[in-house]
């Protein structure tokens, strides 16, 4: 029998038999949605955080949190699950029955070890043969900071990190290894997800501030010649490698961190008060033989003010991160934003950050993968300025020196609601401002837009070998606004004062390299990499001065309106670094490692002579828990020895330096002639070269019961020549100033350094069970610094004579770079007054001693002898309490603020520390005038700088969400930075530098920018 449909009916049965399929199709599809839940641990029983756990063959995926639990809803028993993680073997398990996984990851033989990022690549930690120290990007993250420097204090053997000022967004001084250069610098070369930056001072721009510590994956930081070598003529003084955050493999993840705290001023300094202040200024007088100033004898006083009271405050800091990542394991993304608002504890100081970065890395093909990234960042800083021009080199013109000097006398303003005069005696003849005035009224404020990318592409052409091209690009502009208002009189001079700079840099960069792996037998084989690289910076910069406004309202926003205008300053400048490198690694059954590379530069800035130089290294190891007879000794997990020798250089000067150039001078205008316009010409120096370091590292890494008590030691010693260093010409030698140097001046090379010390670095975890674990990490570093050699071994100045900070230093053979250089001071006499170190036996008729240069000598380094990190953690379950403790010994700071603030000669003129009536109990002209002055620049003024800090202490609480399908993890956290610090200091903070990164006046305080005590609490959650 036939059934016959007819063409309309014809559709109706076959749509409803689709329909009904699909239903049930999908109802079975939900109703075998399985969630699956559990912890990952090693083979010690440690929790691991961070491990992707993702259902095979999709892009379904989550990631254990900080107490390596997990939870991911898979569509069916069927599903697959695989366990990855850096250093161990990839674990694939089928879900079946099951609704709860634990998983136990063992080590992988292959990457047995964390990965380090070194130049042009990443290496296992147990294959390095050079010294490389880290800081993963949690450690980072767990710390409230708002700068990436921040982060490492006290946690890197042979890493000095010095926070130079207090105020927000201020630069932060990094020294690897000690400092080895004159005149070329000593910051290490910065290299940011693989562009290395410049070391040239933009303007005194902190470079690292505009980066965001929340994106930071990792910080290595490549301290011997043979981890540093790669990157040649810019490695002498170390390389820190940073690595941005980078999407994970999974379902999009979305992170939300939020962050509230206030900050304090640490400490306040003892000034008198009016009384005090009073009592003093005339006994001054009466001890001098002399009459009391009628308005100071007088004077009744109507206020008691403390200055510090007034410009201090307690400020708040706002700090928020949004990122997003994800991705399959073809395509993945990292997308992230940042705001910072950072109030400064100086009134109307602060800084203010905004960024935006993302990194996407997709794979075009099994050959072909691209990765991309791009960032660009806003920040705004506003400073403390109360004078124009060089407000550095002056204890008076400091910003938080005018609030010291200030008389307690007047109130800060009078009953019209004017402004006070802090300095309202006749006889006072310092020029001073209100400093609530100047903070209030008076605009310092320094803007900075900074856009930086690159894309890397990389193509894999036979098995083994790949190249890699990469471009990347970085530009900056900085921009400052000075306006010293018409209600200032002392700054405006009645009339207004503005300055406006600008400066420009744009950095290019092109590499290609060749990579090539490959495998000889099981455990051995070899690596090669080579390639060229070219980077370009370009550099242009403006300055206009102005004065005489008609009012205050516009400020600087229009310079037309001045009636004066100073003739503008522009400059433009080039610099290009051409290269070759190349480095092989040589891996023989796991035990014996070899490693050599070399690089070639050329650099713009030096003339044909010298125009390029080569930096090798060669390097070896040999890991001896690994031969037979040490194979079956349990309790020795790890023992390897390396050893390493290598050469970099530093050519940080300014470009056209070496060659002769002719300024263009306008000399204004001639009688009825017009213009006269003249060529000031420079001298050359066609022989500048490479500043040139060789180091010879030993280190030692050993483990032991499974790596529950690690060590890690290196000594090293590291040798400097031809150091630059400016030398004086005579004045008939008729030059002008050079690019970078003062009329009459030319670079040369000159001299020799040596640092030579030692590093260590202790980790243990002395309880690590389920519920209890605790660790500690203490690293110690020694440096020795001496100058072996300069320019027929004469005597350098450092600082180019005495100046009004008083931060004299010098370069001679024997002693440390920069050592501090002044009088030595014995102690006092019967009467209390200083006895100095007559060198010279110099005395005048009445048998006092006549002290001059010849009576100079050392009396102290900046440098510290020693500094150390200790680093705790504790957790308990879900409750964890952290600490970083951080400290230096044997370092000198030359104090001028004490100085300053007890000099007798000024007792009418501003206000003292009450440590001056101690210092002269009895005041006078006669202590400090004449030949015979006792109140001098000594090392009475030099003070111990040592101290233990309390860097950081944390206390945080993870939640369980494992039952929560929303949010995948929530912290809180309460924290505290600078809590307690331990020192014999008598200023502000003993982590001082009013000269911020010139090391040729390291350890000077003027009254700087005082450190703060920092409260905060907050939370990140994940979605």
């Amino acid at each position: 029998m036939k059934v016959m449909f007819t063409k309309r009916g014809r559709g109706l049965p076959w749509a409803l038999v689709c329909t009904l399929v699909m239903c049930l199709l999908s109802r079975a599809a939900f109703a075998q949605e399985v969630a699956v839940s559990g912890t990952v641990k090693d083979d010690a029983g440690n929790l691991l955080p961070g491990v992707n756990v993702i259902e095979k063959g999709t892009s379904n995926g989550t990631a254990t949190d900080v107490n390596g639990a997990y939870r991911l809803s898979v569509p069916g028993r069927n599903a697959v699950l695989v366990f990855t993680f850096i250093g161990y073997e990839a674990l694939e398990t089928t879900v079946g029955e099951r609704t709860a996984i634990d998983v136990v990851l063992l080590p992988d033989v292959k990457t047995l070890s964390e990965v380090v990022v070194v130049g042009y690549g990443t290496q296992r930690k147990v294959d390095l043969t050079g010294s490389i120290t880290s800081v993963r990007g949690e450690s980072i993250r767990e710390m409230p900071v708002t700068t990436v420097e921040q982060a490492l204090q006290g946690r890197m053997a042979g890493v000095q990190v010095q926070q130079a000022s207090g105020q927000p967004g201020a630069g932060i001084s990094i020294r690897v290894r000690g400092v080895s250069s004159f005149a070329g610098g000593n910051e290490p070369l910065y290299v940011i997800d693989g562009i290395p930056q410049f070391n040239d001072d933009v303007r005194g721009a902190n470079g690292l501030s505009t980066i965001n510590p929340s994106d930071i994956e990792s910080i290595d930081v490549l301290k011997d010649a043979a981890a540093a070598a790669i990157y040649g003529s810019r490695a002498a003084n170390g390389v820190v490698i940073i690595t941005t955050r980078s999407g994970k493999a999974g379902q999009p993840k979305l992170t939300f961190e939020s962050s509230l705290g206030f900050q304090q001023v640490r400490k306040k300094l003892e000034m008198m008060n009016t009384q005090e202040f009073l009592d003093y200024a005339r006994a001054f007088y009466v001890n001098s033989n002399q009459t009391i100033p009628a308005d100071l004898e007088n004077f009744t006083p109507t206020a008691d003010t403390d200055w510090q009271d007034e410009v201090f405050q307690t400020a708040p800091q706002f700090n928020n991160n949004l990122s997003i990542s994800g991705g399959t394991d073809r395509s993945r993304f990292f997308l992230s934003g940042g705001y910072l608002d950072q109030k400064g504890i100086v009134m109307n100081t602060g800084y203010k950050r905004g960024s935006v970065r993302m990194n996407m890395d997709s794979k075009l093909s099994d050959r072909f993968s691209i990765q991309s990234r791009l960032i660009t960042s806003r920040a705004v800083q506003n400073g403390f300025s109360p004078a124009q021009g060089d407000n550095t080199r002056n204890f008076g013109k400091s910003g938080v020196g005018s609030v010291l000097r200030s008389l307690p006398v007047v109130p800060v303003k009078n009953p019209d609601g004017t402004y006070t005069d802090t300095t309202p005696f006749s006889f006072n003849g310092i020029d001073a401002e209100n400093p609530v005035a100047v903070a209030k009224e008076v605009l310092d404020q320094n803007t900075t837009t900074r856009i930086q990318g690159g894309i890397d592409v990389k193509a894999e052409i036979i098995k083994g070998l790949s190249n890699t091209a990469r471009i990347g690009g970085d530009f900056y502009h900085i921009r400052r606004d000075l306006y010293f208002p018409r209600i200032l009189p002392r700054l405006g001079n009645n009339i207004g004062a503005a300055e406006l700079n600008q400066y420009d840099k744009l950095s290019v960069l092109m590499e290609d390299f060749l990579e090539y792996k490959y495998d000889i037998s099981e455990g051995t084989y070899v690596e090669v990499i080579a390639g060229a690289s070219l980077q370009r910076e370009r550099f242009n910069s403006l300055e206009v001065k102005a004065s005489g406004f008609a009012t205050d309202d516009m400020k600087n926003a229009n310079i037309n309106a001045a009636s004066s205008v100073s003739k503008p300053v522009s400059d433009i400048s080039e610099n290009t670094i051409l290269s070759s490198f190349a480095r092989a690694r040589f891996n023989y059954k796991e035990k014996y490692l070899l490693a050599a590379s070399v690089r070639r530069d050329g650099a713009s800035v030096f003339a044909g002579n010298n125009k390029y130089g080569v930096f090798p290294s060669v390097s070896g190891g040999w890991r001896i828990s690994e031969e037979s007879f040490l194979k079956e000794a349990d309790w020795m997990s790890t023992l390897k020895l390396r050893a390493s020798w290598g050469q970099t250089g530093n050519p940080a000067i300014k470009p056209y330096q070496s060659l002769q150039v002719g300024r263009v001078v306008n000399t204004g205008q001639g009688a009825g002639t017009g213009l006269v316009v003249g060529l000031a010409p420079t001298i050359a120096n066609k022989n500048l070269k490479w500043e040139t370091t060789s180091q010879i590292n030993i280190g030692v890494d050993a483990g032991v019961m499974n790596e529950k008590y690690r060590i890690t030691f290196d000594y090293y010693v590291k040798t400097t020549s031809d150091l630059l260093a400016v030398r004086q010409l005579p004045p008939t030698a008729g030059v002008s100033a050079g690019l970078g140097t003062l009329a009459g001046q030319v670079l040369e090379n000159v001299g020799e350094v040596e640092n030579k010390g030692w590093e260590i670095t202790l980790g243990t975890n002395i309880i690590n069970n389920n519920d209890w674990v605790l660790a500690l990490d203490v690293n110690l570093s020694q440096n020795k610094n001496k100058i072996t050699k300069t320019k027929d071994n004469k005597d350098v100045p450092s600082t180019g004579g005495n100046d009004a900070s008083g931060s004299n230093s010098i370069i001679r053979a024997g002693y440390p770079l920069f050592a501090f250089y002044g009088i030595k001071f014995l102690g006092v006499d019967e009467n209390g007054l200083p006895i100095h170190e007559n060198v010279d036996d110099n005395y005048d008729n009445a048998g006092n001693p006549i002290l001059n240069a010849l009576d100079n000598q050392i009396i102290g380094s900046p440098y510290p002898d020693l500094y150390y990190g200790v680093n705790t953690s504790l957790k308990y379950k879900r409750l964890t309490f952290t600490t970083v403790w951080q400290g230096v010994s044997g370092s000198s700071i030359n104090n001028v603020a004490l100085f300053e603030l007890t000099n007798p000669a000024m007792a009418n003129q501003f206000n003292k520390l009450k440590a001056a009536q101690e210092f002269y109990p009895n005041p006078s002209a006669a202590i400090s005038s004449g030949a015979t002055n006792r109140h001098i620049r000594s090392s009475r003024f030099m003070e111990d700088g040592s101290y233990f800090r309390l860097r950081n202490i944390r206390l945080d609480y993870n939640f369980a969400l494992a039952n929560t399908k929303a949010v995948k993890s929530l912290n809180v956290y309460v924290s505290a930075q600078n809590l307690l610090t331990f020192t014999n200091y008598s200023g502000f903070d003993p982590e001082v530098n009013s000269f911020s990164g010139n090391d040729r006046r390291q350890g000077v305080d003027l009254g700087a920018y005082p450190t703060a005590k920092t409260y905060t609490l907050g939370f990140n959650v994940t979605f």
